[in-house]
């Protein structure tokens, strides 16, 4: 079998963004299902979800803000996607569904990215804006910046979301989580665990 990940910058990087993004789609579409389901006031209701953070961490509703931030400025510096982004305002979320729609958009951002063009900018630099520090970080290399700090990033912020949601009592299991890297394959090898 061929090993489904491609050894460039792009296929190291793009579709592990891709992935986090279907992963947060999951998660956060699970959530909302068991929200419609449960019983009333099992689960808190989606603001104050979207408010809940651990002592002073970002609260749910900076996550995905966090998570799409680094990619996207690297992308709009050198206009290396063709979708639009998303919004970067976390007051935009007024529900799970928001934030779905978020990840979605996020997606559609990096399945916009060309391929070759983004490989080619691999030892472009890239500046990172710090509004609230009121500085500006320049990064020497795109590839340097995308394998040190935006993938493990968003692995970060992927699981600040999940865990948020774990605490509120959702039951989100690992599938919901890791699913959304499993290649075909793969969720056949599974299959006989999940019954």
């Amino acid at each position: 079998m061929a090993d489904p990940v491609t050894y460039s910058f792009y296929g190291t990087t793009v579709p592990v963004l891709r992935s986090c993004c279907k992963s947060a789609i999951s998660i956060l579409t699970t959530a909302q299902k068991e929200l419609s389901d449960a019983e009333p006031g099992k689960f808190p209701d989606e603001k104050e979800l979207l408010d809940a953070h651990f002592g002073t961490m970002f609260a749910f509703r900076q996550q995905p803000i966090m998570l799409a931030k680094f990619p996207l400025v690297a992308l709009q510096h050198h206009s290396l996607s063709s979708a639009p982004a998303p919004s970067l305002d976390p007051s935009s979320f007024d529900s799970l569904a928001s934030v779905v729609d978020f990840f979605q958009k996020m997606d559609a951002v990096l399945a916009g990215v060309d391929e070759a063009k983004f490989n080619d900018a691999a030892e472009k630099g890239v500046d990172v804006p710090f509004q609230q520090a009121g500085k500006t970080l320049h990064m020497s290399g795109m590839a340097d910046f995308y394998h040190g700090f935006v993938v493990p990033n968003a692995y970060f912020h992927l699981n600040a979301m999940y865990m948020l949601l774990r605490s509120k009592g959702f039951a989100l299991g690992k599938g919901v989580y890791v699913g959304s890297w499993m290649s075909e394959t793969q969720m056949k090898d599974w299959a006989p665990l999940r019954g």
